[in-house]
């Protein structure tokens, strides 16, 4: 028996309780979502409009690195 025909059947198993995974896991945020109150709500919208300006902040200033410093993403890269 090959790779493959081993393969098929665990990838059929995870499969399905991925799938089932998700639904639950989305249907508890639902869930949360709709017992939320209207002031939880405006400080997630709140938080959310900050997080977008902060996210176009640090897009202005990388473009302006990449256009004093061409090379400071190679020179700097901290990821793990």
């Amino acid at each position: 028996m090959g790779i493959i025909e081993a393969l098929i059947p665990i990838v059929a198993i995870v499969a399905v309780f991925g799938t089932g995974w998700l639904k639950i896991f989305f249907g508890h945020k639902e869930r949360m979502m709709d017992h939320m109150s209207d002031d939880q709500l405006a400080e997630l919208d709140q938080m959310s409009r900050r997080a977008d300006i902060l996210d176009q902040r640090v897009n202005v200033l990388e473009r302006i690195l990449d256009d004093e410093i061409p090379n400071w993403r190679e020179n700097n890269d901290k990821t793990i």
